[in-house]
């Protein structure tokens, strides 16, 4: 799909952005939970310090944004290829069978 006018690349890059947030919220809490079960376990872990744990959760979290913010992307591509093929399908329908307009409306009898 080409992003033609300025309001549509904004459309775009705002619900990107909004696969950025989920995605880093999913996985930022899934990188707190394993650096949790790693403070739990790994004597090694504990020793860390925390700047470098703080890390590892904010690499978690960049990449599942990264990752939710292309698949946002996608779904945003392939729903306005569908909005254009379903107009042109629309047209080709009006084209040979006629439109709404075109049809006469039966009158009532008084």
């Amino acid at each position: 799909m080409r992003l033609v006018t300025a309001s549509e690349q904004d459309s775009a890059s705002n619900y990107a952005m909004k696969g950025f947030a989920v995605g880093a919220a999913q996985w930022g809490g899934v990188g707190l939970f394993a650096s949790a079960l790693a403070y739990s376990f790994f004597p090694w872990y504990r020793r860390t310090q925390t700047v470098n744990k703080f890390y590892i959760v904010m690499c978690f979290a960049l990449g599942g944004g990264a990752y939710k913010s292309d698949r946002y992307m996608v779904n945003f591509e392939r729903r306005g290829r569908a909005q254009m093929l379903d107009e042109t399908t629309r047209q080709r329908y009006e084209l040979i069978y006629g439109g709404k307009k075109d049809e006469q409306k039966p009158e009532e009898a008084k």
